[in-house]
């Protein structure tokens, strides 16, 4: 960690969003609130091994807590793998479009015939 405000901000965030307290956390790691609450006011930092925790509790990436963490950019890159699904399976949507429109249309002719 270069600087300890930023997982501090970062910690203080995430538990916000979760609905965490302290003490939550702290049952959660197994550790005193005291220790979550050096984190969250910038005093300490957790180790490594910690943050790993962290990031597993809350089910997210481990860069959360890094300084070059950008979730604009996360938020990038799922919707152009979306875009990248899509245009993949574009051809075969159009290929089962149109095979059902094949077989809508061999039905209404046997419905017809009957």
């Amino acid at each position: 960690m270069k600087d300890k405000s930023f997982f501090c901000k970062q910690i203080k965030k995430i538990m916000l969003e979760k609905n965490f307290t302290q003490q939550d956390l702290a049952d959660k790691l197994g550790i005193t609130q005291t220790v979550v609450s050096r984190w969250v006011r910038g005093a300490r930092n957790p180790s490594l091994n910690t943050i790993k925790k962290i990031a597993k509790i809350f089910n997210i990436p481990l860069n959360y807590f890094l300084e070059d963490y950008d979730d604009t950019k996360n938020k990038e890159k799922k919707s152009l793998s979306f875009e990248k699904i899509l245009k993949k399976h574009e051809e075969e949507i159009q290929f089962l479009k149109d095979k059902i429109k094949v077989l809508e249309k061999k039905l209404k002719r046997k419905e017809e015939f009957n």
